[in-house]
This record gives structure tokens, C-alpha cells and sequence, in this order.
């Protein structure tokens, strides 16, 4: 998406997104965890076990990459969203290509180069090779033996990613076409049939764009009522009511309350996270007018650098875990101490931003730029 057809606030959402899945990912590593403190709460002091509350939330933020989905189909359909869009593929799958896995390699790099040096140092047994391989090719979702690196396992989304734009010339076409209906059909019916196979025990489907393919087409479907100035119809009675209502369930369907279905749990939170991207769509002047202007503005910001991020936080919050309990023999018991890790993995994703993803991002620029003057040409 362009400057001239950029959305407000849609940084801000990826930002918020992004940390979230960042606080849900610092416990592994990166704390005791709340059953210990709850089984042993002589060990600890009552300021360890006040500040654990804080952790509380942290378990539910793992979904918050159905926002990403309904974010990335949103930006991906809007720039096309025009009746009149007619899309140069060459150029949409090279800038895509550019965008997406040279960082996602030099990622996978900096994961490799980490599990390496802790396998070595301290003798951690997720090292796999043959793993890293599947990973660089982005077949680690299918099988034979499907399955994540585990020293960076938040790497399972991008070769979803990659599914989408794959299959978004296909949407477009059918969006162009007024077959909607028929488009969520199908994927609804994909999604179904993942649905059935992993209550038969055969579960990669649901890892894959098979099972998530309607969340990202309802950030496109979105982008296409935007685009048209209907969501503005909708009452805020309304969307805050069912914003409410899905949070409430979402929450109670956790294995810790109801231990429903995950694909259920997916569902409402879906329903949960489009209510919460329409009401930044609609009310984003409202929002302008609050005293939460700083907010907000990290939240952009962290939303630019959301990528790398996303591509780094789990192998540097593995290595400063290590190094962790190299110091202290044992993982922080106080949550504050776990997110003191926060800002300088942060940091260091600025970092891998300015130095990888933006020269790939600047290379895609200039790459699509060429083949429009070719086609010019022609």
C-alpha cells in the first residue's frame, strides 16, 4: 500500500498486534511462569507474586495474529478495491517476493546462528538442521513430518503469508466478477474440511492457508467496504455490542474456563479482532481527539517495525533466556524483570528493519519500478 492509499491507524492495529504476540512469546523463555509461583508460593516474595497478575492477559494474546491476517488481507485488496483495478501481476508478485523472504531468511539466519551458539554453549536440544532446511523453503507446514523450528516457531505464519498472495489473484478475480458469495463458499468450505480432518487426527491443514483463508479474505472484504464508505453504516450500538460479546466468550472458551475447540476459540476471536479493526476504520477522527496521541504514535511505529519484530523476537528472547539463567540459575520469578527484555528486543528489531527489511523493501521498489517501464515499453 502506497502513501497516497494509506489508512490511519492501521500501523498503530499491526503495532498492537505485534505486541501482544511479543508478551505472549517473553514467558517461554523468559519467566518461572505463573503455575510455579502458584505451587511454590513460599519461594517467592508477595511483590513476585503481586506483579505475576500482570501476566494474566498474556496467555490470550497468542491470537492476536488474526489481526495480522485481517490486516495484511486488507492492505493487500485495497489498492485494488477500485472497480476500475486492473492489477499488474509481475509487479504484485515481485514486490511481494522482496518484501517477504529476504527478510524471512535472514531471519531464519539469525534463529540458525542462535540455536547453534546455544546448543553449543549450554546444550539446547532443539537444534535441527534438517528442520532450518524445511524452514528456509517454507514447506515446514506440510508434511512428511510437519512441523516448526523451535527455536524461532512464530516463523509458521509467513509460508501462510506466501498461501495468501498466491491465492489473491484468484480473489480479486472473483471479487471483480460480484462473486463474493461464492469465493466465501468455497474458502468457508475449505476451512470446514481442515476442520474435519484434524478431528480425524490428521492436523497440518489447519497450520496452512486451507484453515485461515477466510479470516485473511475478511480483511479483504473489509478493505472493499471501506473503499466503498459502508462500514460507516454500521452502528456503534452494534459494533461495540458484538466486540463485547465476542471478547467475553473468546475469554471463557480458553482451555484454562471451557476448553472449547480451538477452531471455535479461532472463530471468536476473529469475530473479536474485525470488530476491533472497523471501529479504528470508522472512529480513527475520534481517536485523534483523545489524550492517547503517544500511544498511539509508538504504536505506529512499532506497527512499521512489526515485521522484523515479528521475524526475531522468539530466538533473542531463547538467547537473553539462557544467558539469563547463566547469571541467576533460574528464569525471572518477577513479570517486571521479564518485560525489562521487551524494549531491548525491540531495539534490536529496529535495528534488523533499518539494516534488512527496508533495503528489501527499497530493492522491491525499484525492481517493480523497472518492470513498469518495461511493460510501458511493450
Amino acid at each position: 500500500m502506497n502513501n497516497q492509499e494509506r489508512v490511519p491507524f492501521l500501523d498503530a492495529l499491526r503495532g498492537l498486534s505485534c505486541l501482544g504476540i511479543v508478551l505472549y512469546h517473553v514467558r517461554v523463555d523468559l519467566w518461572i511462569g505463573w503455575w510455579r509461583i502458584r505451587s511454590y508460593p513460599e519461594d517467592y516474595s508477595l511483590f513476585d507474586k503481586a506483579v505475576a497478575w500482570l501476566s494474566v492477559p498474556t496467555p490470550f494474546l497468542g491470537y492476536a495474529i488474526l489481526l495480522f491476517f485481517l490486516i495484511s488481507g486488507f492492505c493487500i485488496h485495497y489498492p485494488n478495491s477500485r472497480v476500475s483495478s486492473k492489477p499488474r501481476w509481475r509487479e504484485y508478485f515481485i514486490r511481494r517476493f522482496w518484501r517477504i523472504y529476504p527478510p524471512y531468511l535472514a531471519a531464519l539466519a539469525l534463529s540458525a546462528g542462535i540455536s547453534y551458539f546455544c546448543h553449543i554453549q549450554w546444550g539446547e536440544s532443539t537444534w535441527n538442521p534438517e528442520r532450518i532446511l524445511r524452514v528456509a523453503t517454507m514447506s515446514q507446514n506440510y508434511p512428511p513430518e510437519a512441523g516448526q523450528f523451535l527455536d524461532n516457531p512464530s516463523l509458521w505464519t509467513i509460508p501462510l503469508e506466501v498461501e495468501f498472495y498466491l491465492l489473491y489473484p484468484i480473489a480479486f478475480c472473483l471479487f471483480s466478477r460480484l462473486r463474493s458469495l461464492g469465493l466465501g463458499l468455497i474458502s468457508f468450505g475449505i476451512c470446514a474440511w481442515t476442520i474435519f480432518l484434524g478431528k480425524q487426527g490428521i492436523s497440518w491443514p489447519s497450520f496452512t492457508a486451507l484453515f485461515f483463508w477466510p479470516v485473511w479474505l475478511i480483511g479483504a472484504w473489509t478493505a472493499h467496504f471501506y473503499r466503498n464508505n459502508q462500514l460507516q453504516r454500521i452502528p456503534l450500538w452494534l459494533l461495540v455490542s458484538v466486540g463485547t460479546t465476542s471478547l467475553t466468550l473468546a475469554l471463557s472458551s480458553h482451555r484454562w474456563i471451557l476448553n472449547w475447540d480451538s477452531w471455535l476459540q479461532y472463530s471468536i476471536w476473529t469475530v473479536f479482532y474485525l470488530c476491533l479493526l472497523v471501529f479504528f476504520l470508522i472512529k480513527h477522527r475520534n481517536l485523534t481527539r483523545l489524550p492517547i496521541q503517544a500511544t498511539l504514535a509508538l504504536l505506529n511505529w512499532l506497527g512499521k517495525i512489526s515485521f522484523s519484530l515479528y521475524l526475531v523476537h522468539f530466538p533473542l528472547f531463547k538467547l537473553l533466556g539462557f544467558l539469563h539463567l547463566t547469571v541467576f540459575d533460574e528464569k525471572p520469578s518477577n513479570f517486571l524483570i521479564s518485560l525489562a527484555f521487551v524494549p531491548l528486543v525491540i531495539i534490536i528489531a529496529w535495528l534488523f528493519h533499518k539494516t534488512v527489511e527496508m533495503p528489501s523493501h527499497s530493492f522491491s521498489r525499484s525492481l517493480s519500478k523497472d518492470s513498469s517501464k518495461i511493460i510501458a515499453v511493450k
